[in-house]
């Protein structure tokens, strides 16, 4: 493999959809991938869309555990830059991640998702998270989750990334666990800078974090509302129907990675669209440094 090309692991490689995107991401991209997965399933899969493997390295697998493995392993010792799901199994997939024998996770850190958007109708990218990881996270795992979007952020060329903590209200009520977070996230900022480079406010709810007039109308002021760069959701359920709720207008540019272990994961859902797939392959290349 070259040594100038980053490269990216097809974990499960006998999978219709991601050989697919694997092939049109290196149309325009300049990328290297390793197939880890079962060969003889992969060359007939591979032949029988029409696409050419015989340049690029096979790692056989007998099964999705295996696969998984032979990827986490492959990631200790620095051969591949990102890793990428493909036919196996999440569970099997992140359990290897996880594993401490191949100390793919630093400790103290934490796995979330962060997606991309971009929005026709918002004048800049837009990073959310975390749509698929974190269920309910409490307020340490989200002070790691902010920490995450701002590493992704910083490599993805925002510098000073404004970040809304966005709750149903824009007041603290004791009983919506999520504007009480905020309201503490907010105050350890200010007293001690626990994120360099950022700027955290909230709560706020998603229209004044995305629209100046609406911050205007309910008296809100700052330096995010209307000019998000992140937005950090309370819990699972939020995130990702908000989300979803995003992708389901037309002409929205979409991608997402997990950040957290020492390199960038790519785990698309089996509904993502091919530009979609390529988009996060990317991402995770550029947020892999």
């Amino acid at each position: 493999m070259s040594e100038s090309k980053k490269t990216v692991a097809l974990v499960g490689s006998a999978h219709n959809e991601s050989l697919r995107a694997m092939q049109a991401f290196q149309t325009e991209h300049d990328a290297e991938f390793l197939l880890i997965g079962n060969t003889k399933e992969t060359r007939e899969k591979a032949q029988a869309l029409g696409i050419d493997i015989e340049g690029l390295r096979i790692i056989d697998a007998s099964d999705d555990i295996e696969a998984c493995k032979l990827a986490a392993h492959a990631a200790m010792d620095g051969s591949v830059h990102v890793l990428m799901k493909g036919s196996v199994h999440t569970a099997d997939f992140l359990r290897a991640i996880l594993d401490k024998e191949y100390g793919l996770l630093p400790e103290g850190s934490l796995l979330s998702h962060v997606a991309r958007l971009v929005l026709p109708w918002y004048h800049k990218q837009l990073l959310l998270t975390d749509a698929a990881v974190s269920i309910v996270p409490d307020l340490d795992k989200k002070v790691q989750i902010i920490a995450n979007a701002i590493a992704v952020a910083h490599n993805i060329g925002i510098p000073q990334p404004k970040i809304a903590l966005v709750c149903p209200v824009e007041t603290v009520n004791p009983r919506i666990v999520s504007t009480t977070d905020a309201s503490q996230i907010v105050f350890l900022q200010k007293n001690t800078a626990v994120f360099e480079d950022a700027v955290i406010e909230g709560p706020f709810g998603l229209d004044v974090a995305l629209s100046v007039q609406a911050a205007r109308v309910k008296g809100i002021e700052g330096e995010v509302p209307g000019d998000a760069d992140i937005l950090v959701f309370g819990n699972i359920d939020a995130a990702n129907a908000t989300f979803k709720a995003f992708l389901s207008a037309p002409d929205v540019v979409s991608a997402g990675i997990v950040v957290g272990a020492k390199l960038p994961v790519v785990l698309t859902s089996r509904s993502e669209s091919m530009h979609t797939r390529i988009e996060s392959i990317n991402m995770a290349l550029t947020v892999s440094g």
